[in-house]
């Protein structure tokens, strides 16, 4: 054994010793270790899943337990006896309708029915033809003038005419009683005849009739009527407001009037040719620049529509209103003139009954002769009626 073996076996033995001397502390620490550490405490989110509990013992269902015992319906009752019904029986005799009554004879917008209320008229009295000669109060040239000129000035066509009748009239009455409208028919027709105008025989032509006088006591409505049906005839030779005014009158009298003209030849044939009772024409600016219509046409009544309120006649007698028709519906006047004191039949519903005029005045009649007796041009007409009435009354 050499001293370099010797040698080192101390320092492995100490090494040894060491060692062993080492480990008993190491465990040591090692224990402490263990106990000082704390293992981390779970999230607090997080709950670990209980501990499986296994479903209860399983419980089989109560026992069965069937139906109770099962009761048959009660004994089935038939039902009553069956009862058939009652014996058919067929409906009642067949009952037509009772007969058959046609509507009453249609009767065309035109034709008016006399109201229920229809006012009581005087009866007619017989219808002599007007005098040939007349009598009056003293009229001096200047009176017959201003009256002429007063009943003319407010005419609806060319202001330098009084438009009269050129074409036949044919007159019809509707709205009263057939004896009644045959008595008006006859005395209109009377005084056109003598005025001077042409007059259709007792049976006009069919669809020639041109003058008619409609009694209603709704005015508004006929004109309206009369409006609607036949525009043309009111539009053809008027403003609107002329149409207006006949129309819804500001101060409805007991008369309105709507005419229509056409222009004539001397010879008494049309100027634009017309068929009686349809619409005319518009009426040419007679006065236009370089016209020579003055000299060779004149304006002539075509139609004339004379309504009266039965209303406002305040008990005037038939043979009055008839009258005043013609005077109103042979002329175009101005119905509402200012005529003074002068005895006239356009004072008719101004005056009371016991002053108001029986019929036509003298002033009335000369006024219509020498009207359709006079063909002066339109500058000297209204100077030649004044005269020929101042020479023809009874002074």
């Amino acid at each position: 054994m050499n001293t370099r073996t010797l040698a080192t076996r101390p320092r492995s033995t100490a090494r040894r010793a060491a060692g062993a001397l080492l480990l008993p502390g190491l465990l040591v620490s090692a224990i402490a270790a263990a106990q000082t550490y704390a293992p981390s405490a779970p999230s607090p989110e997080y709950a670990p899943t209980q501990e499986y509990a296994p479903p209860q013992q399983y419980a089989p269902p109560e026992q069965y337990a069937p139906p109770q015992q099962y009761a048959p319906p009660q004994q089935y009752a038939p039902p009553q006896q069956y009862a058939p019904p009652q014996q058919y029986a067929p409906p009642q005799q067949y009952a037509p309708p009772q007969q058959y009554a046609p509507p009453q004879q249609y009767a065309p917008p035109q034709q008016y029915a006399a109201p229920p209320q229809y006012p009581t008229y005087a009866p007619p009295p017989p219808a002599p033809p007007p005098p040939s000669s007349y009598s009056t109060p003293a009229a001096s040239p200047e009176a017959v003038s201003a009256f002429v000129g007063s009943i003319t000035q407010s005419t609806r066509f060319d202001s330098h005419w009084v438009a009269r009748w050129r074409a036949p009239v044919c007159v019809a009455v509707q709205g009263v009683s057939d004896q009644e409208a045959k008595y008006v028919t006859n005395r209109v027709s009377q005084i056109a005849k003598w005025a001077g105008a042409q007059v259709e025989g007792p049976a006009c032509a069919k669809g020639a009739t041109n003058f008619y006088v409609v009694f209603t006591t709704n005015p508004d409505q006929t004109a309206k009527e009369w409006y609607a049906r036949d525009r043309d005839l009111f539009d053809a030779n008027a403003t609107d407001s002329q149409v207006s005014a006949f129309l819804n009158p500001r101060t409805p009298g007991a008369v309105r009037v709507w005419h229509s003209a056409t222009l004539f030849n001397t010879d008494g044939t049309t100027v634009i040719p017309v068929d009686p009772g349809d619409p005319v024409e518009p009426i040419p600016d007679l006065y236009h620049t370089g016209s020579r219509l003055p000299s060779q046409a004149a304006i002539g009544l075509n139609y004339a529509l004379v309504v009266i309120d039965s209303s406002k006649t305040n008990g005037t007698g038939l043979g009055q209103l008839a009258d005043y028709a013609a005077m109103a519906g042979l002329a175009d006047l101005d119905l509402d003139a200012s005529v003074g004191n002068v005895p006239t039949i356009l004072r008719l519903f101004n005056e009371p009954s016991y002053a108001r005029p029986s019929g036509l005045t003298a002033w009335d009649q000369t006024f219509l002769h020498a009207l359709y007796h006079s063909d002066e041009s339109p500058r000297n007409l209204r100077a030649a009626i004044a005269g020929s009435m101042t020479r023809n009354m009874t002074l």
